[in-house]
């Protein structure tokens, strides 16, 4: 298999994981916050999920957003899951996208799912893409897991 998201790798860029699922910092985010909420196990569609598995991930992504607003100091965020390659999922693996807004972020609101379908037109292994490097990746997620660990003492 040659997923992205299944390597040891991703690692790197996870945050804060639940049983069935990770939070990943984007390495090529549209926006500052740009993350992923992929499933642990190899699966491709939401169809894919049993109603506990989608429930966990949904419920997972409403907590992680809220990490990610605080983060970056938002109250405004996109979701979205392209689900299969006519969907425009070039990632074979489910993967939700979790984007904290700012007031005049986009010349439009609407312009950031245009944003995500040409970033994820790019391999996400490809040199030609445009990431954030490592240094930057390990000192956004040691921010992020800050926050998650704050919010679990609370």
């Amino acid at each position: 298999m040659n997923c992205p998201f299944c390597t040891n790798e991703i690692k790197n860029s996870v945050f804060w994981e639940s049983d069935n699922f990770m939070a990943l910092y984007n390495i090529a985010p549209i926006l500052p916050g740009h993350s992923l909420i992929i499933s642990k196990k190899h699966l491709i569609s939401v169809l894919d999920l049993s109603d506990n598995l989608l429930s966990e991930m949904m419920l997972f992504a409403k907590r992680v957003t809220g990490v990610l607003l605080e983060a970056y100091q938002s109250d405004s965020f996109n979701w979205s899951v392209q689900d299969n390659d006519v969907a425009g999922q070039t990632v074979s693996h489910l993967h939700l996208h979790i984007v904290p807004r700012l007031k005049g972020d986009m010349t439009e609101p609407g312009d950031w799912y245009m944003k995500i379908s040409d970033n994820d037109k790019e391999i996400l292994d490809s040199n030609q893409r445009p990431k954030i490097s490592q240094k930057q990746m390990k000192e956004i997620v040691a921010k992020l897991k800050c926050i998650v660990e704050n919010r679990s003492i609370r």
